[in-house]
């Protein structure tokens, strides 16, 4: 196969990222049985995979799985894209010391192609990694993967009883990774938005959560000094990135509205003796514009699971985001149980 022939086949490659993964793992010198394990795939399937590579890039042999036609692949690889061999790595492993207890997140991003390499990640690429990344931090030790349709979850080897089973559950999307996981390990960490409003339930002023986010903690200064303007005087005067803050206020109607900010409006009269106050009215928040976009995500209530279970949900679409979030949050279910 020429240059050019091996530039076609290739470009194609790019538009089968499912193929562009086995590849990776092939040229990183992992057997059919390891590819098949970390990708959460028969053994047959990859092997499928495995001989439809061969016929991409011209190379032909009666015997379809032996290691001559990987070293031809990888030949070939060498003399055409000589760093798609370099930049692969073996089988992820926990390199961390019992030290350091650090992880080389960076040989787990290699399994994964860059974005600038080929195409933006999509739900095929971030399941994978971040069941890698799990592998990493031995989630094995203490919990079992379940596969059911789209989903994996991973369950408590020995849950006590009436616990939740199931202490982190992923769902591939298109182009996104949803995780769920149990309020009580992501409440501590939330910054959660409220607002005062009045509940004819009770016949008084009740304080609601509006929204809640997780702000990735090495990006905290980003995070505060790129607040949108409506958000700024109650967060980041009290630099606050965890918790509770209002989104609003209120007064009691006899204060004249004029000791108010300037910036704040009136957007709502109550029939009782309160006002509540604002620089945004309610129905002009957009959890998705608090700040700058790479710095936290929101975080909701997922409603596939039932209200027993109490499973909360973010939605990632960067590999970056995803590692800071499940080294965080990994480290914490492990550290519980």
């Amino acid at each position: 196969m020429n240059s050019p022939q091996f530039n076609e086949a290739l470009e194609k490659l790019r538009k089968a990222p499912r193929k562009v993964e086995v590849l990776k793992l092939l040229l990183a010198g992992q057997t059919n049985d390891e590819i098949a394990q970390s990708r959460g795939r028969a053994e047959g399937t990859v092997r499928k995979q495995i001989s439809n590579l061969y016929k991409d890039f011209g190379i032909k042999s009666e015997f379809t799985g032996d290691s001559a036609l990987r070293d031809k692949l990888k030949a070939l690889f060498l003399k055409y894209k000589p760093e798609w061999v370099s930049n692969c790595s073996p089988a992820i492993t926990n390199e961390a010391s019992n030290e350091s207890e650090k992880i080389n997140y960076s040989r787990v991003a290699s399994l994964v192609p860059s974005h600038d390499e080929i195409f933006e990640e999509s739900g095929e690429e971030l399941m994978f990694l971040a069941i890698n990344i799990l592998e990493a931090l031995g989630f094995e030790q203490k919990f079992k993967m379940s596969k059911k349709s789209q989903y994996i979850g991973y369950r408590l080897k020995n849950p006590e009883k009436g616990s939740n089973p199931y202490q982190l559950i992923l769902l591939k999307q298109k182009e996104r990774l949803s995780i769920s996981m149990p309020l009580d390990i992501l409440e501590p960490h939330l910054l959660n938005l409220k607002y005062w409003e009045y509940s004819n339930a009770v016949g008084e002023i009740c304080l609601f959560t509006k929204e809640s986010f997780w702000v990735l903690p090495n990006k905290k200064d980003i995070f505060l000094e790129s607040l949108h303007l409506n958000y700024w005087h109650i967060l980041q005067v009290e630099g606050k990135t965890v918790g509770d803050c209002c989104i609003n206020t209120y007064y009691k109607k006899d204060v004249p509205l004029e000791i108010m900010w300037d910036t704040m409006i009136r957007y709502k009269e109550y029939e009782t003796k309160y006002i509540a106050v604002s620089s945004i009215t309610l129905e002009e928040f957009n959890p998705e514009t608090l700040s700058d976009g790479s710095t936290y995500l929101v975080v909701n209530y997922d409603e596939r699971f039932n209200d027993k279970w109490n499973m909360w949900k973010v939605s990632i679409n960067f590999k970056e985001v995803l590692q800071d979030f499940l080294s965080y949050f990994g480290k914490i279910l492990m550290d519980k149980h």
